[in-house]
């Protein structure tokens, strides 16, 4: 019996050439598998994979076996990493969207192929659910519409089935898992990229989706934040050409509604926001050569000024560290260079560079602390690069 990845090699294959041979086809099987871990040139890899005590800073480890910009990551309970959607390469990257899914496994540097989507999908909404499947919802696809339509991945079968739809078709909206296991998007843009002010919840339960009340602001390309009182901040956001808010509102799911909560020092979209550890808010960044950073705190319903980065960062990626700091990497502008956040002195260091330049990547914590960066867009267009930050 053929295996499941390999299954869905063939079916990727099959896909991109229909009418191939089977000598051609079994080559295609080696490009669309991976195979070797081999270079962009073809060249079988000489990158070796990330010992299990590294010293602080980046390694490389086994490339993904599609580039992905705008994609989602996912991490599973037995520790595994999800990769979802998002564009691909080409001359193009608006008319490569992905429906591919991969798994990438710590313990041995690895991806594999797992089922397809039955839609394309790059800026979508992901989520973990409560009982280890996985929820994706709307984003945009190779016809360049939002969509609303939903799907769930099982990891027992490593197969997707149709979920209800949402009510409006969203793109670019966060996505919040909230404490009792129903998962929140809100805003994003619509088919013509006007950003929306609504939300929605969908309860795994009932396999349903409900909207919940409106935002004060339209907003799309901002963040949210679960709170540790179970609230959800937003902050900035606003159309896709600005200008940008630096207003945030907060949303209390036990009474469904949204109280402002003060402005940032000033306006940000595609800007990051990480939870630290005391449970202030920090956002970095933002669009448009952002380079301040600010930090909300619920017990005063304020922010306060958190430095500067050296260089200004957007569409970046930021990760809080199991001492309590943040990592930033990346951003538009072919930044490489790694800063790092550390609220206990409220001062920014340098902490190395990637082995490229990116931005639109995606990464996660992985359960040892330390933190996978996965695609983007490089110096030379999408990226398959993948490496692991040790702090």
């Amino acid at each position: 019996m053929i295996d499941r990845t390999l299954e869905a090699c063939f079916t990727q294959a099959r896909r991109s050439f229909p009418v191939a041979g089977l000598a051609l086809l079994a080559a295609v099987l080696v490009l669309a598998c991976g195979g070797a871990e081999t270079e962009p040139d073809g060249s079988v890899s000489k990158e070796s994979r990330a010992p299990a005590d590294s010293p602080a800073g980046v390694t490389r480890t086994g490339d993904s076996k599609t580039t992905r910009v705008l994609h989602s990551l996912v991490k599973l309970r037995d520790a595994r990493i999800l990769a979802i959607g998002g564009r691909g390469g080409g001359a193009n990257m608006n008319q490569v969207i992905n429906d591919s899914v991969e798994i990438y496994d710590p313990a041995t540097g690895d991806w594999s192929v797992t089922g397809f989507m039955n839609d394309e999908r790059r800026s979508m909404a992901a989520a973990l659910l409560p009982d280890g499947r996985v929820l994706v919802a709307g984003g945009r696809g190779r016809l360049k519409f939002a969509v609303k339509t939903a799907e769930i991945w099982d990891p027992a079968t490593g197969a997707w089935s149709a979920a209800a739809g949402m009510n409006k078709r969203r793109d670019e909206m966060p996505t919040v898992v909230l404490s009792d296991g129903r998962v929140m998007v809100i805003g994003g843009n619509d088919d013509i990229y006007a950003p929306q002010a609504s939300a929605e919840i969908y309860d795994p339960q009932a396999g349903t989706w409900a909207d919940a009340a409106s935002m004060a602001s339209a907003r799309a390309s901002h963040t949210a934040t679960l709170l540790n009182d179970g609230r959800v901040l937003v902050a900035g956001g606003g159309p896709l050409d600005g200008p940008f808010l630096d207003s945030a509102e907060v949303y209390d799911p036990e009474t469904d509604t949204w109280s402002s909560a003060d402005s940032m020092s000033e306006g940000r979209a595609f800007h990051t926001a990480t939870l630290l550890r005391d449970g202030r808010v920090f956002v970095s960044g933002g669009v448009g050569k952002r380079d301040s950073a600010d930090i909300w705190d619920p017990a005063t319903n304020g922010w306060t000024p958190a430095g500067v980065t050296q260089v200004p960062r957007g569409e970046h990626a930021a990760n809080l560290l199991p001492d309590g700091r943040v990592l930033i990497t990346g951003g538009v502008g072919d930044i490489d260079l790694i800063e790092i956040y550390d609220p206990a002195s409220g001062t920014w260091v340098e902490a190395g560079k990637l082995s490229d330049s990116r931005y639109r990547h995606a990464t996660v914590a992985m359960d040892d602390g330390t933190i996978l960066i996965v695609g983007g867009v490089g110096k030379g267009g999408p990226l398959a690069l993948t490496e692991i930050y040790t702090p």
